[in-house]
């Protein structure tokens, strides 16, 4: 078995809120497995699709963020989980319908606030809190936040 899994995802922003997903009883970012030969940012916005219902062709990446990697055992084997994430904005209308797709184990899509956060991680994994914070302290995030404080 190879010892290293490669998954592509991202932060998914629509104004003032980020898109999460309530899988295995714990909010995550949406993310999937990077086929052979598959690009990560083509990857990525395939899963975010495929995870929540979001139209893809809606899904507009803006930049690379830092990967995160983990160790999780597969059967019996201990193997790398490397994602990279994208910091990705969704284009489309605010009341587009989230699927949550239950083949995966996800059972709610959910756009939370920026001030909603403090309680969205407290129920995630380590590396999705760890992203998220670097996302905010980000000079990008500040100047986002910015804008959307003129409209």
């Amino acid at each position: 078995m190879n010892n290293k899994i490669k998954t592509a995802g991202g932060i998914v922003l629509k104004n003032d809120k980020i898109l999460f997903i309530y899988k295995r009883g714990r909010w995550d970012l949406p993310k999937g497995k990077v086929e052979e030969g598959a690009s990560s940012r083509k990857t990525a916005k395939i899963e975010i699709s495929e995870e929540t219902g979001l139209p893809k062709n809606q899904l507009k990446i803006l930049k690379k963020l830092i990967p995160t990697h983990y160790h999780k055992t597969v059967d019996g084997e201990v193997v790398v989980k490397k994602t990279e994430w994208f910091l990705i904005i969704f284009q489309g209308d605010e009341n587009t319908p989230l699927i949550p797709d239950r083949n995966e184990g996800i059972t709610e899509c959910k756009w939370f606030t920026f001030d909603e956060l403090v309680l969205v991680l407290e129920e995630s994994h380590e590396r999705i809190r760890y992203l998220i914070e670097f996302f905010l302290n980000m000079p990008y995030y500040k100047k986002y936040r910015s804008k959307l404080n003129k409209k």
